[in-house]
C-alpha cells in the first residue's frame, strides 16, 4: 500500500503495541525515531498512538488503484465495510476497521 496523507495523526487504541503493528504492517508505514517510541511516519509527520476509545474520523489518501488496494486488504485479512463510494476526480472510498475498532476511510484511485 502507498499511503500519502492522513487527516488525524493521533490514533486512539486500547492496545498501543497491537495498533502500532497493524498500522506498520497493513499500511506499510516507516518508523521514525527509536523503536521504543512507537512512532510511524506519513507525509513527513509522526503518527502517535494513545490510549482512547475508537474514532470514526480517520481518512487516508493512498496512491493505489482500487483493484490493488482491495487485493492488499484481502491479503492482510482486512474486510471492507459496506460498498465502495465514488468520490470526485475519479477516486473511490473504501471503509475498514483497524485492530482497535477505528473506522478508516481509504481514498484511492478508481
Amino acid at each position: 500500500m502507498k499511503p500519502r496523507k492522513l487527516n488525524i495523526k493521533t490514533i486512539p487504541a486500547a492496545d498501543i503495541n497491537r495498533a502500532y503493528r497493524f498500522w506498520r504492517d497493513v499500511f506499510d508505514l516507516p518508523q521514525s525515531g527509536h523503536q521504543s517510541g512507537r512512532h510511524l511516519v506519513i507525509d513527513g509527520e509522526d503518527i502517535v498512538f494513545v490510549f482512547g476509545k475508537p474514532t470514526d474520523r480517520l481518512e487516508m489518501l493512498v496512491r493505489d488503484h482500487q483493484a490493488d488496494l482491495v487485493k492488499h486488504l484481502r491479503n492482510n485479512f482486512i474486510p471492507i465495510i459496506g460498498k465502495p463510494e465514488n468520490r470526485f476526480g475519479n477516486k473511490i472510498a473504501l471503509s475498514i476497521h483497524d485492530s482497535e475498532g477505528n473506522l478508516i476511510v481509504l481514498e484511492a484511485n478508481a
